[in-house]
């Protein structure tokens, strides 16, 4: 026992060495934890005497991760963008297993083989992608939900082969495509008992031990323990139980504190994950290495250009398809699964397992560096990525021509919503931009004019007739966009007002040196608000705001809500 801590005390201690070093060099902490498998992975079995308990915390943390994959995942945030999604995601899937079968056949592999590497090729990592947008805080920005909502697809496909994989020595009789309609049936019954409990059983379980977070904790753990135990009972991976407990969980309200407090332990199980694939890294042989740097450029180049390819097809600016898309570019957990499975069942061999687990890793590797740069890569590429864009007319000729003394607002979200309807009250005509197709198709049918683009399109002040606007107002919390904003709007109508939004104070006070009539704080303006409600009580304001509560949670509850489209 004293060997184990120690040996876990400098796991951990190295991991801490690495990621701060990663930090120094300005990369994400995820990228010191890779690193330390790399280092520690090959001299593991003289280090780490106990080989079996580093694959069963491996087994154990692998399983964590994706119950907390899955508790991420929630269904509804993603409903607004499901058929993007869903065809972005099968059509990925497609042609990264078309073009990994291909490769392998290339050098001569097996077909049984090839099928597997293509199927393997075929995902990306949930748990990479979710921990690092969570770090940015891009979870909830629509690029971030649609990267959730592809991943989402991408597992639910997964779990599928997984489970096929798993059950092919079960001893079922008859032909495959009966043993395959079987799974078929098995997997959609597991789905829909999950989608009841999960819809009608577990809110009410929940609501009444909410009183306690301890209790919250505990219940959330054992459901996750539970589910596991019964899927694989029902002959399923742990893996998969872990995964589908976390879904089921996600679209409660409670399922927050659960991933806050596992949060701190995801970490360690990513280092230890880590730690235990270096140290069955080797390099492919020589036979396979050109097929593994094949597959490494597959993954982490030609299938984020799919994405992009698809999400700009769809209606999306370059940006919001350039940002999602560079979240494919890495090989998913659940490819170490099939690997496993595919070990267990004989249908590769270790040479074509080490190519997989070696691609893996540098795909994890390289992906990391990409995302954490995402923004300073997308505007090196933003003057190639804009041509390809689908250029739509901004406003009908009538209504552009008929601009004048008019109000712009920028970004629908949040604060957008509550300002149009405020705005809508006044005389003067309101245009709303927003790159969201979704929201654009919502406000037209409310007869609003809205634009599809963003702030730096080059042309869309221009048609927008920003200079004879009488007011422009951002909600957009980006501070490139922004500053373009202000600089823009000086040399077009110095005499406009110009409102933008700022997460930071040291922000707005440059936006209120380069010449913006007022910045908007908005957690700041919250505190204040709520406050002054709370000291005018004796004039009611406070009663009055109550009296909409109604009405609120009517608005919170539609699909008109500013919210649904953040």
């Amino acid at each position: 026992m004293n060997t184990i801590f120690l040996e876990l005390g400098v796991i951990v201690t190295i991991a801490t060495i690495c990621a701060l070093l990663a930090r120094l060099f300005r990369q994400p902490p995820l990228l010191g934890y890779i690193l330390t498998g790399i280092l520690l992975g090959p001299i593991g079995a003289h280090f780490i005497h106990n080989q079996d308990l580093l694959v069963t915390l491996r087994s154990v943390g692998v399983a964590v991760l994706l119950f907390l994959v899955g508790l991420e995942l929630d269904w509804g945030k993603v409903r607004h963008q499901l058929s993007n999604t869903f065809i972005t995601s099968v059509l990925q899937i497609f042609v990264s297993f078309a073009i990994g079968f291909a490769l392998a056949r290339a050098v001569y592999l097996p077909p049984e083989t090839a099928i597997f590497i293509g199927f393997a090729l075929a995902f990306s990592s949930s748990v990479i992608v979710v921990k690092l947008l969570g770090e940015s805080r891009d979870l909830s920005s629509l690029h971030g939900r649609l990267s959730i909502g592809i991943l989402l697809f991408q597992d639910l496909i997964a779990i599928f082969g997984t489970v096929l994989l798993s059950g092919i020595d079960s001893g079922d009789s008859g032909s495959t495509m009966l043993f395959i309609s079987l799974i078929i049936l098995k997997t959609a019954a597991l789905f829909g008992v999950l989608w009841i409990l999960s819809r009608y059983f577990l809110p009410h379980l929940f609501s009444r031990i909410a009183h306690s977070t301890e209790l919250l904790f505990m219940a959330s753990l054992a459901w996750c323990f539970l589910v596991t135990f019964l899927v694989y009972q029902y002959g399923f991976p742990i893996e998969v139980g872990a995964f589908l407990a976390g879904v089921s969980l996600a679209p409660l309200s409670y399922s927050l504190d659960t991933i806050n407090r596992l949060r701190s332990l995801r970490d360690l199980f990513v280092i230890l994950l880590f730690i235990s694939l270096g140290s069955s890294l080797q390099l492919p042989t020589a036979s396979l290495l050109t097929v593994s740097i094949a597959l490494l450029l597959l993954t982490l180049i030609f299938r984020p250009i799919v994405t992009f390819a698809v999400l700009i097809q769809r209606g999306y600016k370059s940006r919001t398809a350039f940002l999602a898309a560079l979240t494919q570019g890495q090989l998913s957990e659940f490819t170490l699964i099939l690997v496993g499975e595919g070990l267990g069942e004989h249908l590769i061999d270790s040479n074509v397992a080490n190519t997989l687990i070696f691609t893996a890793v540098a795909s994890l590797f390289f992906s990391t560096i990409l995302i954490s740069q995402r923004e300073r890569l997308y505007r090196m590429l933003r003057g190639y990525l804009r041509k390809l864009e689908h250029h739509h007319r901004f406003l009908a000729p009538d209504v552009e021509a008929g601009l004048d003394n008019h109000i712009i607002i920028f970004g629908y979200h949040r604060m957008g919503y509550h300002i149009l309807t405020k705005l809508r009250e006044l005389p003067h005509q309101v245009v709303v931009v927003d790159f969201n197709p979704d929201i654009i198709k919502m406000l037209r049918r409310q007869e609003v004019e809205a634009v599809y683009g963003d702030i730096q399109d080059e042309d869309i002040l221009e048609q927008l007739h920003a200079e004879r606007a009488k007011m422009v107002i951002s909600t957009v919390p980006h501070k490139e966009e922004t500053i373009y904003l202000i600089e823009e709007m000086k040399k077009l109508n110095s005499e406009a007002l110009v409102i933008v939004t700022s997460h930071f104070i040291d922000d707005a006070l440059q936006y209120y040196n380069l010449g913006a009539s007022y910045v908007i704080l908005p957690h700041l303006l919250g505190g204040e608000y709520v406050a002054n409600l709370i000291t005018q009580y004796e004039q009611h304001a406070l009663v009055r705001l109550i009296r909409h509560r109604a009405e609120e949670i009517k608005l919170l509850r539609t699909k008109n809500h500013s919210l649904y489209f953040e």
